[in-house]
């Protein structure tokens, strides 16, 4: 009797924890999008007054209210250019080549599975983990040609007023009304935009040297007494007389230059804090995620279309290359375009590899220093000014925005080369 009912109880139990089972995961995600809806309403009401074409054509400056996004947001378009460029043929090749070219001896399997078990972790790694990754060889590439701890050049702007006199020095704000130069002697002035007459950016070696007693200097100016003495402007807006027989060692003497700073194909060893730079360490951390989607697309296609292609004389690479990847390209597509979006939104990486935190220009060459979407909101973000916080949520909701828009465009394009395989 007590059996039948144990047995009759049993089928009511499992149908009981099924449905707390349910409520208890529909309580959990409805408890999430509440809280995600909390925190994009948060960020609607705080941001999105500012949030206007000012804003995305304007550059970073001290007062809020002029304050614009726009060097971060073109920034962030170069390095994701670069990262892309690089990491998505890398990426689809080595998932070509680990799905389906593997290896038939026993010691070249093993090896193939060790790097396939080596990629699947890699994806799960910390991306601060590749910034230090970039940091040592791309930016300075293990010292062997020297350090890049300061740039080879400084960018200055040059400016010519209505009285014939110029002004130059490093840019440290601009607007509509008027600009803010730096130099390390005269120290800062602003100048009223009407008497401008002309204006043009020039670029200042830097310096860095070590004296015999240990002495380091480093500055944007150098020169020549008539006594054959060293004139160095330092950053410290002191000029100090050197004789050069008290430098021991010059900063940037194993630098290598191909062009010129002012030109788009310019370039430089050691990368030092630049756009390329930032691109390619951007590329270690999507590289994993691109490879394991990949392999996941190339997976799902049915093996029957490989073994009709090769059945009807085609080689492996022409199977692949006419049946496997065009059936694999909604997937390999959409793992792509996420991961990119992934490295948009990154910013420990970059904090390590050199991105600046304040940029007033956008980059003109892959050797220009960055700033990035995430590193200008997190400067905003740390500003104790409520203003700068506000700032901060428009630059989150365009984050946001550009987020989705890459991830509507990966459904998209799922959407359009889906074929059906039957």
């Amino acid at each position: 009797m007590s059996g039948s009912n144990g047995r009759s109880r049993s089928p009511r139990l499992r149908r009981w924890r099924d449905r707390a089972f349910l409520i208890l995961c529909a309580s959990i995600a409805g408890v999430s999008m509440f809280v995600l809806a909390w925190l994009i309403g948060e960020m609607v009401s705080q941001g999105v007054a500012h949030l206007d074409r000012d804003f995305l054509t304007s550059y970073p400056s001290r007062r809020a209210a002029s304050a614009g996004f726009k060097s971060a947001l073109w920034g962030s378009v170069w390095l994701v250019c670069v990262c892309a460029a690089v990491a998505l043929p890398l990426g689809v090749a080595a998932a070509v080549f680990l799905e389906e070219f593997a290896p038939q001896r026993r010691t070249w399997r093993a090896m193939h599975s060790f790097a396939g078990l080596n990629i699947s972790n890699l994806a799960g790694v910390p991306s601060i983990v590749y910034g230090i990754i970039g940091l040592t060889v791309f930016v300075r590439m293990f010292g062997l040609f020297g350090s890049p701890n300061l740039s080879m050049y400084d960018q200055w702007e040059r400016v010519r007023l209505q009285d014939g006199t110029h002004a130059a020095g490093r840019l440290v704000e601009q607007s509509d009304q008027s600009l803010v130069l730096e130099h390390p002697r005269d120290g800062v002035r602003s100048i009223v935009s009407a008497a401008i007459t002309s204006r043009d950016s020039i670029h200042i070696r830097r310096h860095k040297l070590e004296l015999s007693s240990g002495r380091r200097l480093a500055g944007p100016h150098i020169g020549r007494t008539s006594e054959g003495l060293l004139e160095l402007d330092t950053d410290d807006r002191e000029r100090v007389v050197i004789d050069p027989a008290e430098v021991v060692s010059y900063e940037y003497s194993r630098v290598l230059t191909i062009g010129h700073p002012d030109s788009f194909f310019y370039f430089r060893l050691p990368l030092g804090g630049s756009v390329l730079a930032g691109g390619l360490t951007l590329m270690l951390v999507i590289l994993p995620i691109i490879i394991i989607a990949c392999r996941e697309a190339l997976r799902a296609v049915p093996s029957s279309l490989r073994e009709g292609s090769l059945a009807l004389g085609a080689t492996r690479w022409q199977s692949v290359r006419r049946m496997v990847l065009p059936a694999a390209i909604p997937g390999i597509m959409t793992g792509c375009i996420l991961a990119v979006s992934r490295a948009i939104g990154e910013a420990a990486p970059l904090l390590v590899v050199g991105g600046l935190l304040v940029v007033f220009a956008v980059p003109q060459n892959l050797m220009d220093d960055f700033s990035a979407m995430p590193l200008q909101i997190f400067n905003w973000a740390g500003r104790p000014q409520e203003d700068f916080h506000r700032l901060a949520a428009s630059g989150i909701l365009v984050l946001l925005m550009v987020l989705v828009a890459f991830n509507m465009l990966a459904i998209v394009i799922r959407q359009w080369f889906h074929k059906p395989l039957t």
